[in-house]
């Protein structure tokens, strides 16, 4: 697998438009960079780095240890270029903290944990092979898993399903589409899958072909069955996934 440090810690990335030097050897990618906000109440001498095209991101430390938060937006063509940047100046750990929506008998405000992906994105094809399977890093999960377990909020673990068509393959918006949204969650249920997203394959697959390691941790914030969305407690639910990720983050290596 390709290494793709650069040797240039002066040199800025393209998007991001921070250097080697800025950043820590380890980082949270999120989706809504709101969650990049709120990450930086959470770490000690914040330090913003970017805001440009949405790409928000700060570094700060987090009990002892130095932590990167960047925000992608939505979808995984955008995760991979934050990624890949990133891994160009040095994070070798990345950590996906986002929402998803829950199938397979996963309960609205729980956790859960990518033990590896179906890859039903294109991004993470233009890197590695289709048959490369999409596997979270072994440590960074042992790490989670103990950081879950250590708290109160309801979790699983299992595979998570990623798709580039949210209203087409993920989201009935329109009555048409549900029939067959509907029985492709019900499907994916069956055989094991416990959420859906538009980025946990792409993480996983790009980290291990640029040489990192990456893992996925979100909340289920939408029945992938029913539609129905979290409401009450939803800002507590992504202050206690935040926390949970910083800290098995933080521990790990």
């Amino acid at each position: 697998m390709a290494d793709p440090v650069r040797t240039d810690t002066s040199e800025r990335a393209w998007f991001l438009r921070c250097s080697a030097d800025e950043v820590a050897d380890r980082a949270v990618l999120v989706g809504d960079r709101g969650r990049v906000t709120k990450a930086a109440t959470l770490l000690d001498d914040a330090r913003v780095l970017n805001e440009d095209r949405g790409l928000s991101a700060v570094t700060g430390t987090y009990q002892g240890q130095r932590v990167t938060v960047a925000a992608f937006g939505m979808g995984a063509p955008i995760a991979g270029v934050v990624l890949h940047e990133l891994a160009m100046l040095g994070v070798r750990r990345f950590l996906r903290l986002g929402t998803v929506l829950g199938v397979g008998g996963t309960a609205l405000g729980s956790l859960v944990l990518a033990e590896g992906a179906v890859r039903n994105e294109s991004t993470s094809g233009t890197y590695l092979p289709i048959g490369f399977p999409a596997i979270a890093d072994h440590e960074m999960n042992t790490a989670l898993r103990s950081a879950l377990a250590a708290g109160s909020r309801p979790w699983t673990a299992g595979l998570i399903a990623s798709y580039d068509g949210f209203y087409t393959e993920m989201f009935a918006a329109e009555p048409a589409r549900a029939a067959e949204t509907r029985a492709r969650m019900d499907e994916l249920g069956r055989y094991g899958v416990k959420a859906v997203d538009m980025e946990t394959s792409a993480v996983l697959v790009v980290a291990r072909a640029v040489g990192a390691q990456a893992a996925s941790l979100c909340l289920a914030s939408v029945d992938g069955l029913s539609q129905d969305k979290l409401t009450d407690g939803r800002t507590e639910a992504e202050v206690e996934l935040l926390v949970t990720g910083l800290t098995a983050l933080a521990s790990v290596g």
